[in-house]
This record gives structure tokens, sequence and C-alpha cells, in this order.
């Protein structure tokens, strides 16, 4: 189970260096870790990629959009089309290292960009830049409350995927460390924290390892659905977890 918003779904975040630069209207920001800037000054587009970058392919299709609302590109049950006030798009050709590319969007944003998603269309690069720490820090709150909203609703579903995540990080015929788990659970998407008991359990759609009942030869998981009943699995290092619902 790995949620992603439906508009950001062919996309993968990064973790991101935003730096703003001057120079008229251009707005530029950058990608750490995937060597990607992207350049908007009007409808102007430019990708440029650091001399070490390893994303993509050199000479491949791609494309670049860009929202000047994050908010709305994030709701949206389908891609936007380009024409949409708020969202612009346009077709590109994928640089090489240390080459950068320039395009031009399908209109210029009413406002500075919030974020451009830049990939290829063989999907061997697909990066979300951002524009200001803000706004990355508000499509991770509305991805997190999204997808506790999902966890919550699938709260049977969502414990015996997290059951099973877990058992993948078994080593040595054991349960490694909470923390160890929580990090594995919440790389494939899952909403996760700690709790020491049952009675900690606070956030509807949180999945919860209960530290005070886990150990080396079982997890116990928890989630609290939107109706507020908490349901509980137990997992051993094998087989599948016996997950208790509420009546």
């Amino acid at each position: 189970m790995r949620f992603r918003p439906a508009a950001l779904s062919c996309v993968a975040a990064a973790a991101v260096l935003v730096s703003a630069c001057g120079g008229g209207d251009e707005q530029t920001a950058s990608d750490k870790a995937s060597g990607v800037s992207v350049a908007v000054a009007g409808d102007q587009v430019t990708i440029k990629r650091t001399a070490k970058s390893g994303s993509g392919t050199a000479g491949k299709a791609g494309q670049v959009s860009c929202t000047d609302d994050y908010a709305k590109l994030a709701k949206a049950s389908e891609l936007p089309a380009p024409s949409t006030d708020w969202y612009a798009a346009t077709l590109i050709t994928w640089p090489d290292k240390g080459k950068e590319t320039k395009a031009t969007l399908s209109h210029e944003l009413d406002g500075d960009p919030d974020l451009c998603i830049a990939q290829a269309s063989d999907q061997s690069a697909q990066v979300v830049v951002y524009f200001d720490k803000k706004v990355e820090t508000g499509v991770k709150k509305l991805q997190s409350d999204q997808s506790r909203a999902q966890q919550a609703e699938q709260g049977a579903q969502t414990l015996q995927a997290a059951a099973q995540l877990a058992v993948g990080v078994v080593a040595d015929g054991k349960f490694p460390a909470a923390s160890t788990i929580v990090t594995a659970l919440t790389g494939q998407g899952l909403v996760v924290k700690t709790a020491a008991a049952r009675s900690a359990i606070a956030e509807t759609g949180t999945v919860y390892v209960l530290t005070g009942e886990s150990s080396g030869s079982e997890v116990v998981l928890a989630v609290k659905g939107k109706d507020g009943k908490v349901s509980i699995a137990t997992q051993k290092p094998k087989g599948s977890p016996k997950i208790t619902t509420p009546r």
C-alpha cells in the first residue's frame, strides 16, 4: 500500500534544496539529490542538470509542468489541462549532464511558481522541484493528511499491508527496533509513528507501532479508524498477521 496524490502519482518527491535567484522575473530552484534545476521566466522554462547528475538519459522525450497553486494540484483527481490558469506544461528533450534544455510553457502563470515537476518519458528521471520551503512543507502536510484519511478509511487493509512490510525488515528471525520499522513503513508511503501504549494513540489514520507490546518475536501495530475505534495487528516474523477489529 503506497499513497500518492493522484495529480502527483507519476513523480517521486525528493529531498529539495531551494534557492531563490535574482534576475528580473526569473525564479529558480534546484533538487540536490537529482542534480536537476528548473528556472521559470514568464512562459519560458529551463531544465538544467549538473555535471554529476545521474538522473535521466540525454535526448529522451520528457515533460515539465509548473503550478502557482500547489493545493489545487495536490487535490486534483486527474492531471490538469495545460490551459488551466494555475497549471502550465510543455514537452521537453531531456538534457545531458552539465547541459540545459529551454522550452516554452503552454502559458505564463499568474503568480510565481510554487513547484515544477520534470520527468523523462521513460521514467528514468522524476523530479519535484519546490520554489519555497513553505510550499514543500504544505505539500507534505497535504500528502500526510490525505494518506491518514485513506488509512483510517481502510483500517484492516492498512494494518495488513503494514504488518507484511514489517516482516520485510526481519533480520536473523527477529524484528528490529521500533524506529527501524517506522522508517521502513514510512519509506513505503504509510504515515507511521510509535506509541508506548494503546492509550497513547491520538491521530486518526496514523499507524502506530506499540513499543510497549512489541518485541523481537512480534510487532504490534494499531490504527484508529474514522469511527474512533482502534484496530490491532499482531505480526510474527513469519506468516500472516492476526488482526483484531473493533465491533
